[in-house]
């Protein structure tokens, strides 16, 4: 009873600190989700530095530091539900000095895309969006240059959506190019989306955010979600009516205080993100929903019984993704991976 008395106080006071921190004022806490209905032990969780669930798999890619590939070993790494590889993937060119990759993606057919960029040994730079092939090897590939991909995500069509930047001849970040674009394997690009001299001054100037993850792309097959934490600023495509909307999203807090851990966008269409509040001690985390009130504002909302202190016993440590109606998360550094139904 000792423990259980000690523990409550700091559950019930983080999930006010949060919710002031958010500035979400007296918001309670909506929806739960549901004891892990699986569990899964998953080399990729120590050993890549990249790594997010979608489609069914967990993709890893990277090294802590590095976004660099190798033309003998694979780059990126596929494992299923269960722990086991799936599939592995070389990624690599002919004549190349270094190969970078930047993101990857799957889609639901299984098809697996890499972006990144190449340098030869003369020093020219082409950036790309390649297919991989069943034999774990570049199929099909799109160059993009001038603009290049930083995040992607695969579309049921078989078409590949990316968020990035143009790139002018000295390698600079032309700031009025339109980031978000389409691409085919057959057609190249298809359209070039999305102004940002229209969106919230200053909040887009640093291409990958402050930090990694406080920018996020995902795919379902009605929308293309594009979210940015550092603007608040929530943008969906619909893809049947071919129409683009942006929705504002109360501020998080400063990334010295608050960051993205993880990020999903489920089939239904529901928003979700862990949040790591860093200014506290112990530290603490959770899992949010992105809610919106009668005006059409955005907020983050905590998830009942998801806060806890951050790698101290608490509920979830990171958000890995989404996998039909489950969400994916961690809970420790352990390597193991929780399957849970959310519920409004």
């Amino acid at each position: 009873m000792k423990t259980v008395k000690s523990v409550l106080p700091l559950l019930i006071l983080l999930s006010l600190t949060v919710s002031a921190l958010l500035g979400q004022g007296a918001k309670q806490p909506s929806g739960s989700i549901s004891e892990p209905q699986h569990r899964a032990s998953i080399p990729g969780l120590q050993r890549t530095w990249h790594r997010v669930w979608d489609k069914g798999y967990l993709v890893s890619w990277g090294s802590i530091g590095s976004y660099d590939a190798s033309p003998t070993e694979p780059s990126v790494v596929l494992y299923d539900r269960d722990g086991q590889i799936a599939r592995e993937a070389i990624v690599w060119f002919k004549d190349a000095d270094t190969v970078g990759i930047n993101d990857v993606t799957i889609n639901r057919a299984g098809n697996l895309a890499v972006a990144g960029g190449t340098k030869n040994q003369a020093g020219a730079i082409a950036n790309f969006i390649a297919s991989i092939g069943s034999d774990g090897r570049i199929g099909k590939v799109v160059r993009t240059t001038p603009f290049l991909p930083i995040y992607v995500c695969g579309a049921d069509d078989g078409t590949v959506w990316s968020y990035g930047i143009d790139r002018d001849e000295e390698g600079r970040g032309v700031e009025k190019s339109l980031r978000l674009r389409q691409y085919s394997f057959d057609k190249g690009q298809l359209r070039a989306l999305l102004d940002i001299s229209t969106l919230k001054p200053g909040g887009w100037k640093l291409i990958r955010g402050r930090y990694p993850g406080e920018i996020s792309l995902r795919c379902t097959s009605q929308k293309v979600g594009l979210y940015n934490g550092g603007s608040g600023e929530w943008i969906e495509f619909d893809i049947a009516a071919s129409r683009l909307r942006v929705t504002k999203v109360n501020p998080l807090p400063p990334p010295k205080t608050m960051r993205i851990t993880g990020f999903a966008l489920t089939e239904a269409g529901d928003v979700f993100a862990s949040l790591h509040e860093r200014s506290s001690s112990p530290a603490r985390s959770g899992l949010f929903r992105l809610g919106f009130d009668s005006a059409g504002l955005g907020s983050w909302i905590p998830v009942k019984n998801t806060l806890g202190p951050y790698l101290h016993g608490g509920p979830i440590e990171r958000l890995l993704g989404t996998d039909g109606t489950d969400l994916i998360y961690t809970r420790d550094l352990d390597g193991a991976a929780y399957w849970s139904k959310f519920t409004k």
